[in-house]
Formats: structure tokens, sequence, C-alpha cells
């Protein structure tokens, strides 16, 4: 047992050196990137760039992957040939618009692709093929959703990708959304000459929010329902005959969001019927599902970053949403909170985007690669963990949670 912690301790130093050599690479993606910000949907420039680095760097390309345009796939063909288990490493690479890589991506990227690359390198027998998988538009449209249903990641084992924030955090905690974009019809009307004839539209938009208010009462811890008014009519002496809501739902689980999403349906049909209205309702962007931390996988983490010296907290409540949490319905998905060191800048700010133009983006890149690396080690080298971190996620995935 000594001797197998003493290997791997040489490992992971070795790892290490190594690691550093590729630092200078991890800073050239990273600083073009903070340089060259494109936005969810539109990352030509940056496909092309992250996909001719790693061309370079000797690997096999696929792009686009799984039909995803600016996606790409990246192994190493002779890692190929050996029916391994699969691991993926997961490349984001979307910026916000008029914000830049207020979300990190550009040092969560950079990570991903030097801990790759330094793992090649450290380990010549790896019993895991590590794979980098490309996936754009992750911040509006979630491009890994539209991967997945394509089988872009049906080989794999489990999945690793990096969060930056202000704090380490083992997990990053998020809750399964969706959005809803209602319709409320009426009859057009002069309010003046003939309002006997109309039927506003506008009315079943404002009772509809009302209704949203009362239900609020009754909703479950950490689910929830925020709205605004997209269109009331044109002009105040025409009767609207048309008024669009639009809202977004949270909850803790997808199978909570679910019922959620009938509550919210059964209030806008009840509001439409009591106004003499009609409604139909449809869905700008998909479902996102909640990324679950089985007790396995925290204790992975948490021994990483204590053995990394990483001060970290626990998340007390889940925040924001991802197609991450997608991703994990299918794999389980390792997603570390990497800090930039001492910090009290907000994620998706403009004030976190310049700071990844700091040395705190190269300690997020570093830090971040070091503990995927770890994670990746202890899964491919700890007897019988990789599949305790799979059945811990099949149990959850195959409960209908309440």
């Amino acid at each position: 047992m000594e001797n197998k912690k003493l290997n791997n301790n040489l490992e992971e130093t070795r790892f290490d050196e190594i690691l550093n050599k590729y630092k200078p690479l991890g800073q050239r993606i990273l600083d073009w990137m903070n340089e060259n910000p494109e936005v969810s949907g539109n990352e030509k420039k940056t496909s092309e760039f992250l996909i001719n680095i790693l061309k370079e760097q000797g690997y096999k390309i696929v792009s686009p992957r799984a039909r995803m345009k600016y996606s790409f796939y990246a192994t190493k063909e002779e890692k190929s040939e050996l029916n391994l288990p699969k691991v993926a490493i997961i490349c984001e690479y979307d910026a916000m618009e008029d914000i830049g890589h207020g979300c990190g991506h550009s040092a969560s990227c950079a990570a991903s692709i030097i801990c790759a690359l330094a793992m090649e390198e450290t380990y010549k027998d790896f019993p895991f093929q590590i794979d980098l998988i490309g996936t754009p538009d992750e911040e509006i449209s979630g491009g890994k959703i539209k991967m997945m249903e394509h089988g872009a990641f049906d080989d794999y084992e489990f999945a690793v990708v990096i969060q930056a924030n202000s704090v380490n955090q083992p997990y990053f905690r998020t809750l399964a959304s969706s959005d809803m974009l209602i319709n409320f019809y009426g009859k057009q009307a002069h309010a003046s000459m003939n309002p006997w004839e109309g039927v506003s539209a506008l009315n079943g938009v404002q009772l509809f929010f009302h209704g949203l208010d009362m239900l609020r009462v009754g909703l479950e811890k950490g689910d929830d329902v925020q709205g605004v008014i997209l269109d009331g009519g044109k002009i105040p002496n025409v009767i609207p005959e048309k008024a669009t809501a639009y809202v977004y739902l949270r909850s803790k689980t997808i199978n909570r969001l679910m019922k959620l999403k009938k509550k919210v349906e059964q209030c806008a049909k009840g509001c439409a019927m009591a106004v003499d209205n009609k409604y139909d309702y449809s869905q700008n962007n998909p479902d996102y599902a909640e990324v679950f931390i089985g007790n396995t996988e925290k204790k992975i983490v948490c021994d990483i970053m204590d053995e990394l010296n990483l001060n970290w907290e626990i998340a007390d409540e889940p925040r924001g949403s991802s197609d991450v949490g997608n991703l994990d319905t299918i794999i389980p998905v390792f997603n570390p909170v990497i800090a930039t060191e001492v910090s009290e800048t907000k994620l998706y700010s403009k004030e976190f985007a310049e700071l990844m133009k700091t040395k705190k983006g190269t300690h997020v890149m570093v830090t971040g690669a070091k503990v995927m690396a770890r994670i990746i080690e202890k899964m491919a080298f700890e007897k019988g963990l990789l599949e305790k971190v799979k059945e811990e996620h099949r149990e959850y995935r195959n409960n209908v949670l309440e």
C-alpha cells in the first residue's frame, strides 16, 4: 500500500513538472481567448484556433462533432486503436455578450488542453483513453444537449470540466431550469369606440402574473418562477389581441422542474379561461438538468483539494444552470470550482472577464489542470472507485426524486 502511494506521489510530481512545460502553451490559449471572445453559437475563430493547436500537438480531429457547429473531438490516434475505457475532458469556449469571458471559459478551456497534454506525456500506458471534446454554446442554447442527441458522449465512462469562481469548491451546484414563452389571444377593438366588442389579451397576461404570485406560496424550497411581459399591446387606444409573457423556471431536480412546468401551464390555462382568452406556449431553450454529485465524487475532489493545500468550501445552495447537468444525466461529470486565488469579484461580470487576463486567470488554469488530472488518476488507479461512482450515479438517475 505504501509503495502504491509512493508511486502515485512520484507520478503526480512528474505530472506537475510536465504540466509546467505546457504552461506557456496554456498561457497562449488563455491570452488569445481573452482578447478574442466569441459569443455562444459564434465560436468560429476560437474553434479553429484550438483545433490548429491540437493538430500541432499530434491530435486527430473530428470537427464538427455530432452535427454541432464549431464543436470538435480530439484524440490520440494510437490510443484509439487500443479499445480502452474513455474519459472526456470538456473544453468550453463561448463568451458572454458585452462581457467577454466573465464565465471563465478562457481559463477552463486552457486548463483542459494542458491537462490532457501533460497526462499523455506523463503516462505512456495509461489505462484510459483521454479525449478532448469541444462543446460550444454552453451559455445560451446548451450545445452539449444537441451533441448528446447525436451520441457524442455515449462511449465515455465519465467527464471532467472545471468552473472558475472566487472560491474553491469540490463541485458546482446547479439547478434544473426551463423557459416558457406564453402567448395570450383576445380580440382587437378600439378602446373608446367599441371596447365591448374587444377581448384584452393583456388581461390574460396580467392575471397570469397575479396567478404566479399565488402559486409561489405553495412552491417547494428551491423552486422558482420569474418572468417579464414581452408584449402588452402596441398603443393604449387599441385593445390588444395578443400579449406575451416570458418566464424562467428553476428547481432542484429535473423531475421537480417538470411538475413545476405543469403547474405554470395550468396557471396560464386558468387565467386565459377566466378572461375569455386563448393561449399557447413554446420554449426558446432546452430543459437543463441539475448536476448530481455523489458522496464518492465529493470525497475524491475534497481529498484532492486537501492534497493540493487548497482552501475550499461547500456551496450552501445551487445557483444557475448549465448543460453540464444534461451531460450528467448519462455519465458522471466532475465539475470542480477553482478559485482565482483571493478575490471577491463576481462571476459573469466584466470585472471577472478582466480578472482572467491577470495572473489569477493563469492560477485557475494551472490549478484546474492539476485537479482534473488527479481526478482522472484516482479513477484509473484506485480499485473499484470508477464503478462506485457510476453506481451512485445510476441509482440517482434511475430514481424519481420527490
